[in-house]
């Protein structure tokens, strides 16, 4: 196997190697002893270190490693990136969070609004309660929703059952409310949003995520719609506009999976605007490349899409 993924190299094998050593009582030693891998190597992979000083660690050791202690490998063609959209998602949520308010995620689909989120709940399980705006579901099953997120009563009315939802994140000794796929906020979600607004003010951040949502809530303002007109003035400030140009991305993404071919980046550059769409080519196009052992090409490209 090779071309591991940054998540296998830090953080999968590493947790694996914790397990057998938990299950076994044992120390790295007895690693070193069933890999063959030299100590100094184990010790790097264990931390979830990738680089020996400047070196990056070859897939070789973490697959020795890996056989050693019976952790199966999966093949991957697609990984984590550090696209400049997460790295502006992940800093919005980090400014909320150390100042306690309200910030807003603005962009087009497919830029990674709701893969951040995701991942910032996994990071921090007991603090971050994430929760959609769906677009068939009303208001009482939004408020539902967001209680069984929490563990909260929900049975009751909308209203009582939204005040044991502010009263279970007060309690919490630290939360953190993501409210995305805002653009589906219909007329009677609103209040809602309002309502924890004003409530969780100071005590509990709260950002939304959502496709042009900064100018439904000032275009509706603007109407004078009740409800908008205080939401948008709650978010009159905070706003992140994700970049709808991934062109530097697509770059990056393309070195980091060995597609070297410039024809092949500036195919992608052409066609691609989000990352789904690019996550779906590139994948169909490395398990192509891997059965024929053949380079990808833009006519490899243009045959698998017929683009």
């Amino acid at each position: 196997m090779t071309k591991l993924t940054q998540i296998q190299r830090t953080k999968e094998i590493p947790e694996a190697m914790q397990r057998f050593l938990d299950e076994r009582g044992v120390k790295q030693p007895e690693i070193v002893r069933l890999s063959g891998v030299n100590k100094a190597t184990v010790n790097l992979i264990g931390r979830g270190i990738e680089y020996n000083g400047s070196t990056l660690i070859a897939d070789k050791y973490y697959e020795k490693i890996a056989h050693a202690i019976g952790y199966k490998l999966e093949k991957a063609y697609w990984q984590h990136f550090n696209t400049f959209n997460f790295k502006q998602a992940i800093l919005t949520f980090e400014n909320a969070r150390k100042n306690k308010e309200r910030r807003g995620i603005d962009g087009d689909t497919g830029l990674g609004k709701s893969y951040a989120a995701q991942a910032y709940k996994m990071k921090y399980p007991k603090i971050v309660t994430l929760v959609k705006c769906d677009e068939v579901a009303n208001t009482k099953e939004f408020v539902i929703s967001l209680a069984e997120q929490l563990n909260a009563p929900t049975i009751g009315t909308k209203n009582r059952i939204l005040k044991e939802v502010v009263k279970k994140l007060k309690d919490k000794e630290e939360a953190f409310l993501i409210i995305d796929e805002f653009e589906n906020s219909k007329k009677g979600i609103i209040p809602v949003i309002k309502y924890l607004a004003d409530e969780l003010e100071g005590v509990v951040p709260v950002v939304v995520l959502g496709i042009d949502v900064e100018k439904m809530l000032s275009k509706n303002a603007a109407k004078r719609k009740q409800g908008f007109i205080q939401v948008n003035r709650r978010w009159s400030f905070g706003w992140t506009f994700f970049n709808p140009d991934i062109s530097e991305d697509i770059q990056k993404i393309c070195d980091t999976v060995g597609i070297e071919s410039k024809n092949v980046v500036n195919w992608l550059n052409a066609r691609v605007r989000d990352f789904d769409s690019l996550k779906n080519i590139i994948t169909a196009a490395l398990i192509e490349s891997e059965k024929s052992n053949e380079p990808i090409t833009t006519e490899l490209l243009t045959e698998l899409f017929e683009i």
